[in-house]
């Protein structure tokens, strides 16, 4: 196992693959079915033969997996004071974050508190991609899809990692 990792790549390549592993486990689809069909569907979208013409469809479906994550950690662990208000991410994941912050440690608490900044700003890039970035009078890239699926899944990744062992 550790030679395949070893051989697998560069770096980031098998950082890449290790958060992509994750999300396909098995493990992580039962946890979040809804979720994770949302950012696979925007991450075949990304490489499909089409892409050019998907790339507000990436956005979409990255801010629906958003959405459908927080849905089931809201639903799991009970957060008091969190909104009903599925597109009020930002929101509901501090709420969650807030519940479970008394198991955290010390250095835990503080890098979910950054992760949820981050976790804003993604959902920024997310509306961006899903709007086609009309109020910047830009182009969408390819590149800018791409960033978006990747960040999903780190941030997703992050967040699940943190409080998956949690009660």
């Amino acid at each position: 196992s550790q030679w395949l990792r070893e051989v697998s790549g560069e770096p980031v390549q098998r950082v890449t693959s290790e958060i992509r592993t994750y999300l396909v486990s098995e493990a992580f689809r039962s946890r979040y079915p809804a979720a994770y069909e949302k950012w696979a569907q925007a991450e075949a979208a990304l490489w499909g033969e089409d892409s050019a013409s998907q790339l507000t469809t990436v956005g979409h479906l990255c801010r629906e997996a958003l959405q459908e994550f927080t849905n089931v950690l809201v639903d799991r662990l009970h957060p008091s004071n969190v909104g009903t208000n599925n597109t009020m991410t930002v929101a509901r994941m501090r709420a969650v974050l807030d519940h479970v912050a008394g198991q955290l440690g010390t250095t835990e608490k503080p890098f979910l508190d950054a992760l949820l900044a981050y976790w804003g700003t993604i959902g920024d890039l997310v509306q961006r991609q899903e709007h086609g970035a009309q109020k910047e009078g830009k182009s969408l890239k390819r590149d800018d899809a791409r960033r978006v699926v990747f960040q999903t899944a780190v941030v997703i990744f992050e967040i699940d990692q943190a409080v998956s062992c949690l009660k």
